[in-house]
């Protein structure tokens, strides 16, 4: 059943998407692809497009240099959009970037500069190459645009009439902020401003609509209040589910259980592998293209028995790389994982990491990657997590001599460096 299934999945496609198929009213039914909501009525945005080429657009923060595989949720939804002809913008916050979105979150962002933003940017558009048609050769071109060209020349004056349309009992409102007032946590007033600037873009793109996680709405139904009352037309707001745990909440780079567009395939397969079972059929439905058919019948069997939890995972790990980086590279991860996790050998590409001779062992975990920082490296030590070699060690010290690798668990492709003494 599972090299059946695996066939199966190499193979198959979703049917090209139609007008109708981008909403609720088609895709989301026969094949959801994503969708959580359209407001305020799925069928005003199907008239609307309908009447003609519409304008809409993705926001995306530079607040890492990493992509995740949760942005290819709402960059699918725009692929689908460039595929139908819209005229499609995929925005990065430049100048939102440097607050960050406050939603749900437990404590103020840390404000990065101007040189980190950059930083983070250089690869955005490579990696959203993989889902976008971002070529000179594109039948419908995307736009690219940066959110500091009209926010950084906004003067106080325009910033309090920007305000006069919110209140703040409507900021209170929102969950993250509520709780933090709750706990006694400080909530400071830049971070107010974080959803007015995101509304903002709206005004500044002058769209018929906004797609984005449904964590967004909030704030891309902002956009909607300015867009009514300084463009005096609607808009529309999409909002895409989210690649949840099974506790609901989002997998994502603030959680660490997320998985990087940019990685290694072998990586991305393993990472994919480590999920819970109840997430499969959210992944065949949320970042493959495979049709809904087939991700209804895995579901089916894997809640009747019929099918290995473990089968359905690498048939989900293979069709994710192959997307991403194509069918060869989905070969090699998978042969990998089976060569290291089962087969217990080294990793074929492992990151190299140059050390002096008397480099302590928690400072190449930290410097590496493979902790945050020294606490956590200690933390991991102590834990007995930390491998030299394939064995663990006891306690902190120099690097050994004989040492080649190092490795946050025996079998791994992630979590392992190859170590060389300078």
């Amino acid at each position: 059943m599972a090299e059946i299934l695996f066939e199966q999945i190499q193979q198959g496609e979703r049917e090209p998407t139609t007008m109708r198929g981008v909403l609720t009213r088609g895709v989301a039914v026969d094949e959801k692809s994503g969708i959580r909501m359209v407001l305020p009525t799925e069928y005003g945005l199907e008239q609307l497009m309908g009447e003609k080429r519409i304008r809409l657009y993705l926001g995306i923060d530079p607040t890492s240099p990493e992509l995740h595989i949760g942005h290819t949720v709402p960059l699918r939804k725009l692929r689908q959009f460039q595929d139908l002809g819209h005229e499609v913008i995929l925005l990065f916050g430049t100048f939102t970037g440097k607050i960050g979105d406050p939603s749900d979150k437990g404590a103020a962002r840390v404000r990065l500069t101007d040189e980190q933003i950059a930083f983070n940017l250089k690869k955005y558009e490579e990696q959203a190459g993989k889902i976008l048609d971002l070529s000179k050769e594109a039948k419908n071109p995307i736009n690219i645009k940066f959110n500091h060209e009209w926010l950084a020349p906004l003067n106080f004056e325009q910033l309090i009439d920007l305000s006069a349309n919110f209140t703040v009992q409507q900021m209170l409102a929102r969950s993250g902020f509520r709780k933090r007032m709750d706990e006694g946590k400080p909530v400071s007033l830049h971070e107010f401003l974080y959803p007015l600037m995101q509304g903002y873009d709206s005004v500044a793109l002058d769209v018929d609509l906004e797609v984005g996680g449904k964590d967004q709405v909030p704030n891309m139904m902002d956009g909607r209040t300015l867009i009514n009352v300084l463009k005096n037309h609607e808009k529309w707001v999409m909002g895409t589910r989210l690649i949840e745990d099974p506790s609901g909440k989002k997998m994502g780079k603030t959680e660490g259980n997320i998985v990087n567009i940019s990685d290694l395939p072998e990586v991305k397969y393993e990472g994919i592998m480590t999920w819970p079972d109840s997430a499969i059929q959210m992944g065949f439905e949320l970042i493959t293209s495979v049709p809904m058919e087939m991700v209804y019948q895995v579901g089916e069997k894997l809640q009747a028995g019929e099918l290995s939890p473990v089968a359905a995972k690498e048939a989900l790990a293979y069709r994710v790389v192959a997307e991403l980086d194509g069918p060869e590279e989905a070969s090699y991860a998978r042969e990998e994982f089976t060569r290291v996790k089962r087969e217990g050998k080294l990793p074929r590409r492992m990151p190299n990491v140059s050390v002096a001779k008397d480099t302590r062992i928690s400072e190449i975990l930290a410097s590496s990657g493979l902790a945050k920082n020294a606490e956590e490296a200690a933390l991991r030590i102590s834990q007995k997590s930390i491998f030299i070699n394939g064995k663990p060690i006891e306690k902190d010290g120099v690097w050994p001599s004989s040492g080649e690798v190092i490795s946050v668990g025996r079998k791994t492709i992630k979590n392992i460096r190859s170590v060389k003494t300078i």
